[in-house]
């Protein structure tokens, strides 16, 4: 079912979407999105990464250790690819902060917020069972976890646009 109000991502034609959003938090989001980039470029193997080369063989190291040696440099590349895309997109002129993209940019855009947010959750120890977050003032995390929720909201609304297109 549709939203009744209008978030950050909506649907304007046939493959064609809003990007809302105020030009700090485009700043913020490419500043984020380009210490990513700096990690999976760095060729490290941060723990902090694990959820972005996940595990194929839970059970078998030799299987799963052959799978990343094939596979890892395929998801590296797509993941550089997404990216690239979505810091174009979040660089681009916009006309009273609205971006227009592509359903493909909007795609590559949902995926590097996702990324984003599979690794911060990494940082925070945050599972798939956690549903709500909780903020805590007092908490240390308390701006990690606000960032997580604004990224989980983010990629909801680009989800939401997608599937409003064929509504």
């Amino acid at each position: 079912m549709a939203r009744k109000h209008k978030g950050p991502i909506r649907a304007l034609a046939k493959n064609e979407y809003a990007l809302l959003l105020e030009g700090s938090d485009k700043e913020a989001l490419i500043g984020l999105l380009d210490q990513l980039r700096d990690s999976l470029m760095s060729g490290s193997t941060d723990e902090n990464l694990k959820r972005l080369f996940p595990t194929a063989y839970h059970q078998d190291p030799k299987h799963d250790e052959e799978y990343q040696r094939l596979m890892r440099d395929d998801l590296l590349a797509s993941r550089l690819q997404s990216l690239g895309v979505a810091t174009s997109v979040l660089a681009r002129e916009s006309v009273d902060n609205m971006t227009v993209l592509t359903s493909q940019e909007l795609d590559e855009f949902a995926r590097s917020i996702n990324n984003l947010r599979l690794v911060l959750g990494t940082m925070l120890d945050i599972d798939e069972s956690d549903i709500d977050v909780d903020l805590d003032e007092d908490d240390p995390n308390d701006q990690r976890l606000a960032l997580y929720g604004y990224l989980g909201w983010l990629l909801d609304w680009a989800v939401t646009a997608q599937l409003d297109e064929y509504s």
